[in-house]
């Protein structure tokens, strides 16, 4: 966000691949992700499981740890209602699936050509979703 270049210029930081040293398959976030070989903190990553690709492990990253650190910080419940604005954005999906893995009553709100997306997230087929 600078004027004429970023001010931290990042190359990204979502990861996921595979431990040279131990052959573990992980996911997480590193520094300049967007390289072949990567650096990455143990406490970044964690095993992938094995029934998700890596493309689809490297899209979790920063989007789904966001969503579950402000789940965390408001200390959902199973049970409490909860409103997620901009549920079909990238934090706001992992929300309404973390949501609802907690067992909260989501409200997703999102624009009219992404209503089938959240519903298909959020497990409902029928319910009302604006």
């Amino acid at each position: 966000m600078g004027v004429r270049k970023p001010k931290l210029p990042r190359l990204g930081v979502d990861v996921a691949g595979v431990i040279e040293a131990t052959g573990e398959e992980v996911f997480g976030t590193a520094r300049g992700t967007l390289a072949e070989y990567v650096c990455a903190k143990r406490s970044a990553v964690i095993a992938k499981p094995a029934n998700i690709t890596f493309d689809e492990a490297g899209a979790v990253g920063v989007a789904a740890f966001t969503a579950l650190q402000n789940l965390r910080a408001g200390d959902l419940q199973s049970g409490q209602k909860l409103l997620i604005n901009g549920a079909s954005g990238g934090v706001g999906t992992f929300a309404v699936q973390i949501a609802k893995a907690i067992g909260a009553d989501v409200t997703a709100v999102c624009s009219g050509r992404n209503v089938e997306m959240v519903r298909s997230v959020s497990g409902r087929k029928s319910s009302a979703v604006i």
